[in-house]
């Protein structure tokens, strides 16, 4: 059996012990949220909490008891957001006095997985790693293990990352299998489920399959830790950009209705824009002016002006969702052509045209 490693459970004495074998203290944030009717609330919880006990039982270290202060959670019940700065103090304080007792290499790890906590983590990561001499900090989401790992890659499901569908519910049938209950879903293969963004899981969840894909995720994780205690280099956005590169294949569609356009996702996965600029027959357009809006189910709902996206303020564009483009007042008329370029992931861009017939 693996020596205890979750930090709650020892006493002052084991975690001497556990610190000595690596001076290594894994941090898992998770998320209260609504994952469908199949699906404990605390499932984000589950998932980082479970690769990062794996994690350390190979290197060794503490892992902390998973937190669920995040931001960015659906729009549904039983959700709860925070602040951003509450969820970035909260992540810092916690980094800075685990630092402070002398550890020497900290994992701050979400099993909650929208782009923007993924780069508000890793930028806390880099400051609090900027501030402590000696001390190296690694943030990282679950989905660039395995985009590293190439799971999925080359079909359409299970992909890196996903909502209530394929992966996540077999990541929670492979740790707590009691808390899935499948047959909550329905008897159809093809059928529409609120907050599944994916396949109906009932039909293709595999609870070896995610018991391998954790494991692997472990390994992988732990080798970047040895990397880390032996004072090696690591690229912490290196996954990320891969992740972007090979699981958003589809290029976004810009498609014009009535008396503007949309942007479109044609995939099967959800995206992240974290920039956008305009040009109508070759003029830049303010971004002040521009704004998005997804009123898709479960979003915001609200606009979002393009000057205000950041990689840590972008806006999700989901599978079969479309984002209003509006400019302040309206659209001129007589438009004959429109470029836009938007960021995808805080790691690159693309560009949309559309031209009049």
């Amino acid at each position: 059996m693996p020596s205890e490693v979750r930090l709650e459970r020892l006493r002052p004495a084991e975690v001497d012990a556990a610190l000595e074998r690596a001076s290594v203290a894994w941090v898992p944030l998770g998320a209260l949220e609504y994952h469908a009717p199949h699906l404990p609330i605390g499932t984000d919880g589950f998932t980082a909490h479970g690769l990062l006990t794996r994690a350390a039982e190979r290197v060794g270290g503490v892992v902390l008891p998973w937190s669920y202060l995040t931001m960015g959670t659906l729009r549904f019940p039983w959700s709860l957001r925070f602040e951003r700065e509450l969820v970035e103090r909260g992540i810092r304080d916690t980094l800075l006095q685990l630092a402070d007792d002398g550890v020497r290499v900290l994992v701050v790890h979400t099993g909650h997985a929208p782009l923007d906590l993924i780069h508000l983590v890793k930028r806390v990561a880099a400051e609090v790693e900027g501030s402590r001499p000696g001390v190296r900090v690694y943030g990282l989401c679950y989905l660039e293990l395995n985009a590293a790992l190439h799971v999925g890659l080359g079909t359409d499901w299970p992909v890196a990352v996903d909502h209530a569908s394929t992966l996540e519910t077999s990541w929670l049938l492979a740790l707590e299998p009691s808390l899935v209950a499948l047959e909550g879903l329905p008897d159809d293969p093809a059928a529409a489920v609120t907050a599944v963004y994916g396949p109906n899981p009932r039909f293709t969840a595999d609870a070896a399959r995610g018991a391998d894909q954790l494991e692997a995720a472990a390994a992988l994780l732990a080798d970047r830790v040895r990397t880390l205690l032996a004072g090696g280099p690591l690229d912490a956005m290196a996954d990320l950009r891969a992740f972007v590169a090979d699981y958003w294949p589809e290029a976004l569609e810009l498609e014009a209705g009535g008396d503007g356009f949309r942007v479109r996702n044609p995939g099967d996965v959800s995206r992240y824009l974290s920039s956008l600029s305009l040009e109508l027959d070759g003029r830049p357009i303010d971004p002040r002016s521009i704004s998005l809006v997804n009123d898709s189910p479960g979003e915001v709902g609200e606009p979002i002006r393009a000057v205000d996206l950041g990689p840590e303020s972008g806006m999700y564009i989901r599978r079969g969702q479309a984002a209003r483009l509006e400019i302040d007042g309206r659209w001129p008329a007589g438009v004959r052509s429109v470029s836009l370029t938007v960021g995808l992931g805080g790691v690159t861009h693309d560009t949309l045209g559309w031209e009049a017939t």
